[in-house]
């Protein structure tokens, strides 16, 4: 896994160009990372969810705020690919999201 350098600063990108160049021209140790959250998966999953109600906007209810994080979950994990023991294809993904949603109801 590559060395990566989280920083916002313009000089950056380059200085990593020149020293990745220095040692081999195919040669990407370092990289240079400059996306807000981009650097750590966990807070990157947590910022959709925070994004999610909006500003004036809640849920009227637990069991629909519940609801709605199990359905983004799923399409994550099913986008993700961590799923397992199903059918392939849409077929598959359709059965284990009603076998879910049945489990949650």
């Amino acid at each position: 896994m590559p060395c990566r350098a989280v920083d916002k600063a313009p000089g950056y990108r380059k200085v990593i160009q020149d020293l990745n160049r220095r040692y081999d021209l195919h040669f990407d140790s370092i990289l240079h990372v400059d996306r807000t959250w981009r650097n750590n998966r966990i807070e990157s999953d947590q910022a959709a969810l925070t994004r999610l109600p909006g500003p004036r906007q809640s849920f009227r209810s637990l069991r629909s705020a519940k609801a709605t994080v199990v359905a983004i979950e799923t399409i994550r994990t099913i986008k993700n690919g961590h799923i397992s023991n199903t059918a392939p294809g849409v077929r598959g993904e359709a059965d284990f999201v009603r076998a879910l949603f049945r489990k949650t109801t």
